[in-house]
């Protein structure tokens, strides 16, 4: 042929899949190219970073997937390199959160275990941690976890392959949560290696390599997923309010110009998930996030993915709320849910009746407040030490400030340690009594703020009979000094009984005097927060309070 208009057509093969015809050429050389296995496993599109060349492991990760298939058992792995330094959250707040009660399958305390002992000391672990650059956490989680025979054999058997991998004992301590849906292990591994030097470990097995060791122990155990395991698995994932891989599938269906081509062709091959992928998309359609083009062609909305995920948090704070009353005994309306009560202006005071991580490896925090104002409050906090130490029922207030380089932070202030009942009869001067007596305070709604209000006139009750309080009609009239009067006789009485104990004197520290001695303990009272200091002779010092005291 010499003419340039002349063209030659080259039928393709029969049965190929329809949507090659809308991919350019070099999508098609890159998907012949992951079919025949040039390219790593789970790696997306031609840019990127490339392959880890830094750090150990590097090799084991390109092996690590080797014998994984679309069967395989499924394992998420969530990973975070800690670095340590002077701003640093500390790991021992951590690893007692990670112990707390009610995580274990029995609901007992949980503890740590190690590659060889069924309990590890966590402020040994922690101590040998302390001088190391970084740490590692990790959050296991297999999918048929609750089939496993032993989810800490488990582990154990996966730190072993990892440091057959990485070329290096590994010091590490782990513990199992079976409190979600989705059992898990939490690992903690030390920053240095067997020789002393620091661990690096290569993106790539962070990433790949740790997760195929982890699929292919459990397939090894479990067996591979059969017809009926897959398709329940995709089934559930139809309906869900979250960004599912169902929906990464309809992405990667998607054509270069986000077409999702669903219409039944002569040249296509049989798709297994059709009925569920459409009724995925329907699904999608009726929240906002999908639209039929035509018959059968499909388009999701640009911002389906970031509003699936958004959806997903929100119903995991919805949980986290519902979770923290029903703990309590509490019952408040969904309508009155605050789910972002960090960015309110409004004061954010009441009852503490949730707290615990946000992310899990981040190390963030949240609290839930049953309110005053009458709304229930979820609040997200930088860090578990914001949520406070007090126990769930404690009274406390969102706090605001700027810290020394003008960044906004917010953290939950003790205002009682002492529940709404406690406070009632209790001998000292409680947060009942500072409202009742201030000439401002918040406003009470209902809720929780209805609770105080009839608790407010039960105190009023307890202090008339005591004669530190009058009514005359519809109004109350409280005995001048009522604070000092109801704090000196709590701190008295609490001195006494400390005194009879130890076989020494004690005296009361007047506001603004200066006392130096050694720190005894902390007294979570009525009054306050408050300390006794012990100053080497007969007597002790009470009433100095927490804040004030300098170790």
């Amino acid at each position: 042929m010499t003419n340039d208009d002349d063209f030659r057509v080259r039928p393709g093969r029969i049965r190929s899949p329809g949507t090659q015809r809308a991919r350019p050429f070099i999508a098609q050389a890159l998907a012949a190219t992951q079919r025949a296995g040039g390219m790593g496993r789970g790696r997306q599109g031609t840019g990127g970073s490339g392959r880890s060349t830094f750090g150990r492991g590097r090799v084991a990760s390109a092996h690590a997937n080797r014998f994984l298939t679309s069967r395989s058992r499924g394992v998420v792995i969530k990973a975070r390199v800690v670095k340590h330094g002077p701003r640093a959250a500390p790991l021992t707040p951590h690893l007692r959160y990670l112990r707390r009660e009610g995580v274990t399958k029995d609901g007992e305390k949980a503890k740590l275990f190690g590659p060889e002992q069924e309990e590890v000391d966590p402020k040994g672990f922690a101590e040998r941690c302390a001088d190391d650059r970084h740490h590692f956490r990790f959050i296991v989680s297999p999918d048929d976890a609750v089939e496993l025979a032993d989810l800490k054999r488990f582990t154990r058997d996966l730190m072993m392959q990892a440091e057959h991998d990485l070329g290096t004992k590994l010091d590490w301590a782990a513990v199992d949560h079976w409190n979600t849906e989705h059992p898990h292990v939490h690992v903690i591994v030390r920053g240095k290696a067997q020789d002393g030097e620091d661990l690096v470990i290569s993106r790539d097995y962070i990433r790949e390599g740790m997760r195929g060791r982890a699929q292919e122990l459990v397939t090894r155990e479990l067996g591979i997923r059969n017809d009926i395991e897959i398709r329940r698995t995709v089934e559930r994932q139809v309906e869900a309010d979250r960004w599912t891989q169902l929906d990464r599938q309809l992405q990667r269906d998607a054509s270069e110009h986000g077409i999702i081509d669903m219409r039944p062709t002569p040249d296509r091959r049989p798709d297994t998930f059709e009925v569920l992928k459409v009724g995925r998309l329907r699904r999608l359609e009726g929240l906002g996030l999908a639209q039929q083009i035509e018959p059968g062609r499909w388009a999701l909305e640009e911002h389906a993915e970031a509003t699936l995920r958004e959806m997903g948090q929100r119903n995991d704070i919805i949980k986290r709320i519902h979770r923290g009353l029903a703990e309590q005994g509490v019952e408040r309306p969904q309508c009155s849910w605050v789910l972002a009560g960090e960015k309110t202006d409004h004061p954010v005071i009441g009852k503490l009746v949730g707290r615990g991580l946000d992310d899990e490896l981040k190390g963030t925090a949240f609290a839930v407040v049953d309110g005053i104002d009458g709304r229930t409050h979820h609040v997200h906090l930088p860090s578990l030490e914001a949520t406070t130490d007090a126990s769930m029922g404690a009274i406390v207030e969102l706090r605001r400030f700027e810290d020394a380089k003008g960044r906004g932070r917010v953290v939950l202030a003790v205002r009682s340690d002492f529940t709404l009942e406690q406070q009632i009869e209790a001998q000292g001067a409680t947060w009942l009594d500072r409202q009742a007596v201030a000439k401002e305070s918040p406003a009470l709604g209902g809720g929780f703020g209805a609770e105080v209000r009839d608790a407010m006139r039960q105190r009023v009750d307890h202090l008339e009979r005591d004669g530190l309080a009058h009514r005359d009609d519809a109004r109350v009239r409280f005995e001048r000094g009522l604070l000092t009067t109801l704090r000196d006789r709590e701190l008295r009485a609490v001195g006494e009984k400390f005194a009879r104990r130890e076989g020494k004197t004690f005296d009361l520290v007047d506001a603004g005097d200066n006392v130096a001695g050694v720190y005894r303990q902390r007294l979570a009272l009525a009054s306050g927060r408050y300390a006794v200091i012990d100053n080497g002779l007969a007597a002790c010092r009470v009433g100095v309070p927490c804040e004030e005291v300098k170790l």
